[in-house]
């Protein structure tokens, strides 16, 4: 059949489980449940390289269990809510900012997003359904659709039940570029170059606090500037300079730093004393007299703070604005300082901020230090860590605003307490998770968006009161008016409900859920939980996840906070990760590299099962760096098992009446057959265990060595024993391999079919295989291990001396302490015997002057010379095998370039278990026989070529000196007549074996 073409067979392969409902007949063969749900990919369109990566590994084990009598849940899901599909549609539209998304019309922009993502889960199911991977795309779970919306509030109406839900002022992160806040888990961040600045706060008439930020913007909600208790910190007069004269208070440690390199001043340290002593210390702000700041007793003043001021850099006196940072939130609140800020949902200040007016936070860092010329004392450039949106990918700012929160402190012992019965693989990334939960707080839950799941909280103005609802049919009870056929916004903002306070009618919050709450609530989303009672009980929780390394502290994290809110329960049982794609060099993929490869692109050189081959061969939880040569490597490696199944089929078109049962087997039989049934007993239990990783390169071993150790040893053997070892050997191997390569197994599968009568229609819906474990003899496996290192090295000897294998030998000679198959090697070298002893190669060197000149140095010359007076020494040492030799100097085998040179007839060859000495001397017998050995392939070459088989007989002529008497028999010659020259015959052709020539003739009886 030739090579394997995978762009035919791969879109036949696709037709033909359509056409045949194949998936929908291997969903229903299964009777044990096994609950795999799905991490929503977003839908951002054509699925790219990763998401290809995350499900091929994810169909690995949804096969298996299939093939393993399980009821697979498997239905897919999609996440759609959030900033990316928001951003692309404002794209479409040329809508910059929320007003204009409000001028456009809300209802027709959700519709467009709506749209959007449903569009575009429908063509990464298709993406997903070519790239052979199975899954209930049909009913694929959407956050779009009312039900998936109303076990989402479900999970908030718990929460408040819980006590777990608050409402409270804080410091957020706030993308001025989408207009909302963001979580911990929304961040990214890079370390990038800013100006700082070092500024003077006057105290008294000559005396300044030296006061340092990395955000300028920040110095006009400045209330208060912040120093370490424990500290030394002095007061220093400046003795020349612009400063001359003032007294400058800093830390101690930094005080030569600040003065004497940035303001470039010789000063006398006039007093010393520690950060406490600080407190309360008044101070006047620069921009007094252009700002209304709020009025409280700490105002303006020294404050402690022994976490978040240190001496690592700037002044050891941090400013300090609790409306601008988490940090100096929590610490001016200890000191009644309240936050003030000023920022509008863009990121601009506010009417309030006088002439700062519509100045842009982070944006006008320059501006603002302009402003600050009076009390400045130096820019200076900093590097250091900085959050950016990971939607949009621009800088936050820090803004106070009113969120809604979940309580995390209070269930995070529980979920680090489930964990423990949680399997992961590889196990280090559980200590990433752990670490990751052990430092949770409070997750701001609320965005102030349009496009996403709408918060389910009702809230009065006129008695503060607020309402959470849990479900459809509750708001169904408490709403005055219409539910709307769709609970997006805009159409629920306009559902209003009584007050169970004061009566007075409620609107909703305007804000939608964070759009991780989405995924988080999917593992009992996906089984239509609360509306189905009995898909909940029956597969709750979900035996097996599998997502990127990075879903530690996002996705993974999120549905154990929604599991132990809803259930008190753990949400899933195991956890396998993979790591990021990067590119060849093992950078990040992105578009400004253009290095980015998507996976039609592989799919176009390898093939689909060329993709899946290559991605899922990488280990568990590490980063891959993909090289377009090794996914070519595994489509070789594909056509190394297409080729097993050609020579297979031929065998049988040769050999019609053939019997595929195994009979009378030798070493090489057992030696295949126990690998096979080992192989199977280890990639069961691997799988079984989750180690995708490690299970892959064991089918893809089996297959090779059936190949290249196995059918290579037996060419010349009976095929009635080799044919039926060949054929179980594929059909494990098919079985095995169809989990990772479905297409050309597939293939494989139905080509066999047709000439075996194989029973099933599809590969996929076959058996997983059993271990035969009497069939299993490990001990012969490693020494068949060892006999092909032999056998290898023994065949290099002859490329050496330029022999071939028909041509025997008298004798193989090797050097080791392993035990030795000795009549395998004799048959596969071709060699009358096999000898283990002791041999000698002569050893001789010249000095790596290179190697040696790393080492030494401007001693080399002396080094040289003394290995050149100790040489026999030296030699008697390397004999002894000794990698380091004492002759005043230790010299290295790395120093010296040795040569091996083996006895008289002869040829060497050394592998990781001894060497092996090969005879090469030939003496006319066994010339004679080798002229035998080369005739009857030919002859066999003619027969073939004139199309006979196996049982057909003939009568041969030869011209020539040949010793007929082994031909006979071989070659199926009912006569052999030795002539000078041949009849006129059908089929006869010339050869020149050596220096010989001969003609060869026969005719068929």
């Amino acid at each position: 059949m030739g090579q394997y073409d995978f762009r035919k067979n791969e879109d036949e392969i696709l037709k033909f489980w359509a056409d045949n409902n194949i998936y929908e007949t291997a969903r229903k063969k299964g009777k044990k449940k096994f609950y795999f749900l799905q991490g929503p990919p977003y839908t951002s369109g054509r699925i790219h390289i990763g998401t290809a990566w995350n499900n091929a590994l994810k169909d690995i084990i949804l096969r298996y269990k299939r093939m393993n009598d399980f009821n697979v849940w498997d239905r897919a899901g999609y996440d759609m809510h959030g900033l990316p599909t928001e951003n692309k549609v404002q794209k479409d539209f040329k809508l910059k900012f929320k007003e204009d998304i409000k001028k456009y019309g809300e209802a027709k922009f959700i519709k467009k997003c709506i749209e959007f993502s449903r569009k575009n889960a429908e063509i990464m199911s298709k993406d997903l359904w070519k790239l052979g991977v199975w899954m209930d795309y049909e009913n694929a779970y959407l956050p779009i659709r009312n039900e998936f919306i109303e076990g989402e509030w479900l999970m908030i109406k718990k929460a408040e039940e819980k006590k777990l839900l608050y409402k409270d002022k804080k410091v957020m992160t706030w993308c001025a570029s989408c207009e909302t806040n963001l979580a911990k888990h929304e961040l990214e961040y890079k370390n990038i170059e800013d100006d700082s600045i070092f500024l003077r706060f006057r105290t008294k008439k000559d005396e300044f606090l030296i006061v340092w930020t990395t955000t300028p913007w920040t110095i006009p909600f400045n209330l208060a500037v912040m120093v370490n208790p424990e500290l030394d910190y002095v007061k220093a007069e400046i003795k020349d300079g612009k400063y001359e004269g003032e007294k400058w208070i800093t830390a101690k440690a930094l005080v030569g730093a600040v003065i004497g390199k940035i303001a470039e001043s010789n000063f006398k340290i006039i007093d010393e004393f520690k950060g406490e002593k600080l407190e309360g210390l008044k101070y006047e702000h620069p921009l007094k007299k252009d700002i209304k700041f709020p009025q409280s007793e700490n105002l303006h003043s020294v404050i402690l703070s022994g976490q978040y001021v240190d001496t690592s850099a700037g002044s050891g006196l941090v400013h300090c604005a609790p409306g601008c940072g988490p940090e100096d939130f929590e610490v001016g609140r200890n000191y009644g300082l309240k936050p003030f800020n000023e920022l509008d949902e863009k990121g601009n200040f506010s009417k309030k901020m006088g002439k700062f007016y519509n100045w842009n936070a982070k944006r006008d860092n320059k501006k603002f230090i302009d402003a600050l010329k009076k009390s400045l004392i130096a820019v200076t450039k900093v590097e250091h860590e900085y959050p950016f949106c990971w939607r949009c990918h621009n800088p936050v700012v820090f803004r106070t605003t009113d969120q809604w929160f979940l309580n995390l402190m209070e269930i995070k012992n529980k979920i680090l307490k489930l964990d423990k019965k949680i399997k992961w693989v590889p196990s280090r990334e559980n200590d990433s998770f752990r670490r990751w939960v052990e430092n949770l707080r409070d997750i701001t839950i609320t965005r102030q968006r349009f496009w996403g799941t709408p918060a389910p909280i009702w809230e009065c103005d006129k008695c503060k009161n607020y309402e959470v609802i849990g479900s459809i049919n509750e708001l169904k009870k408490k709403t005055v008016g219409k539910i709307p056929e769709n609970l997006h916004k805009p159409w629920i903002d306009d559902v209003k409900i009584k007050c169970s306070k004061c009566g007075n009618l409620i609107k909703r919050t305007p804000d939608v859920l964070d759009v991780w709450l989405d995924s988080g609530t999917v593992s009992w989303n996906c089984l239509e939980y609360p509306q189905r009672k009995d898909l909940f009980k029956k597969y709750y929780p979900a035996d097996f996840i599998l997502e990127a390394t990075e879903q530690t502290r996002l996705w993974f994290t999120m549905l154990m906070i929604g599991s132990v809110i809803m259930f008190d329960d753990l949400s899933y049982k195991n956890v396998y990760t993979h790591g990021m794609i990067l590119d060849y060099k093992g950078e990040k993929m992105s578009k400004s590299l253009g290095n980015i490869i998507s996976p039609e692109e592989v799919i176009k050189k390898v093939g689909r099962d060329g993709l899946r081959y290559y991605m899922c061969s990488n280990n568990a939880g590490e980063n891959m760096n993909f090289s377009e040569k090794e996914a070519e490597l595994k489509l070789r490696n594909l056509n190394i098992l297409w080729n097993i199944h050609n020579f297979i089929l031929d065998m049988k078109k040769n050999n019609p009446e053939i019997n595929k049962n195994l009979k009378k087997i030798d070493i090489e039989e057992k030696y295949i057959l126990s690998r096979l049934n080992s192989t199977i007993e280890e990639v069961t239990q691997l799988l079984d265990n989750y180690q995708i990783d490690e299970a892959v390169p064991l089918i893809e071993e089996l297959f090779l060595d059936l190949s290249r150790t196995y059918i290579h040893m037996v060419r010349d053997k009976d095929e009635d024993i080799v044919f039926p070892v060949i054929y179980s050997v594929l059909i494990g191997v098919l079985k095995m391999f169809s989990i990772i390569c479905p297409f050309i197994t597939e293939k494989i599968y139905l080509n066999l079919k047709k000439e075996f009568s194989l029973s099933k229609e599809s590969i996929h819906l076959e058996d997983w295989p059993k271990a035969d474990k009497k069939m299993i003899n490990k001990k012969l496996e490693n020494n068949m291990k060892i006999a092909e290192r032999i056998i290898q090295n023994g065949l290099a000897c002859r490329d050496k001396a330029g022999i071939g294998k028909r041509w025997p030998l008298s004798e193989i000679v090797i050097d080791t302490k392993e035990t030795v198959m000795n009549e395998l090697i004799k048959k596969q070298l071709n060699v009358k015997s096999v000898k283990i002893k002791k041999m000698h190669e002569k050893i001789s060197f010249e000095i790596d002057y290179g190697a040696l000149g790393k080492d030494f140095g401007s001693e080399t010359p002396d080094v040289a010379e003394k290995i050149k007076k100790n040489e026999k020494k030296i030699i008697k040492e390397l004999e002894k095998g000794k990698e380091t030799i004492d002759i005043g100097y230790k010299i290295m085998k790395e120093h010296l370039k040795i040569k091996k040179t083996p006895p008289e007839g002869y040829e060497a060859s050394n592998f990781s278990y001894g060497t092996v000495f090969l005879n090469i001397k030939q003496d006319k017998n066994l010339l004679n026989e080798g002229f035998v050995n080369e005739i009857r392939r030919r002859i066999q070459m003619m027969r073939k070529k004139a199309g006979l088989s196996k049982k057909d007989k003939i009568e041969l002529w030869l011209t020539g000196e040949i010793d007929t008497k082994s031909l006979k028999k071989e070659v199926g010659a009912e006569k052999i007549n030795l002539v000078e020259k041949l009849p006129k015959l059908d089929y006869k052709e010339k050869y020149k074996i050596k220096s010989k020539e001969f003609e060869i003739g026969f005719k068929k009886l």
